[in-house]
């Protein structure tokens, strides 16, 4: 009985996904929004050391981005950058411990031929817990809000 209880547990402490979800708007130069209700677009992510499109070193993919779908409702896109397993074309193995400021650059395109990169490029943020759980080290238990190892707390 008492391993069926730890089961869960280790099975969720195998490993944290590597995906950034994202959610845009995409509008035209006079902020129509595009897509009305459902037209797919071809988008492009790419993660950069700068806030500025046209300058900075892209950090991820280390080659051209691949080509990723979304359908766009009344302007509102997302995806899941990196998710692999449900067809995004890029595995998301950056190291965003070596940079605390990288930006996403997104290109979109409505025919697969010619892009557009959309300005300015978004920074990546993290969320409080994530920050917490970058703190804790080791493989031993650890308390909630702390990186002492459980048997000295």
């Amino acid at each position: 009985m008492a391993f069926s209880l730890l089961l869960p547990l280790i099975v969720e402490a195998a490993g944290v996904p590597s995906i950034l979800s994202y959610q845009g708007r995409l509008s035209d130069s006079s902020g129509n929004l595009l897509g009305g209700s459902g037209t797919t677009y071809y988008f492009k992510f790419s993660l950069w050391d700068s806030a500025t499109v046209g300058s900075g070193n892209r950090v991820w993919p280390s080659s051209v981005p691949g080509t990723t779908t979304a359908a766009v409702r009344q302007g509102v896109f997302s995806a899941n950058i990196g998710d692999t397993a449900n067809g995004f074309p890029d595995a998301l193995i950056y190291d965003f411990s070596q940079n605390p400021n990288v930006y996403l650059q997104v290109e979109v395109s409505s025919n697969n031929v010619s892009s557009e990169t959309l300005s300015p490029r978004q920074r990546i943020s993290s969320a409080a817990f994530a920050q917490l759980a970058g703190s804790v080290s080791g493989t031993g238990q650890s308390a909630v809000g702390t990186t002492t190892p459980a048997s000295n707390v």
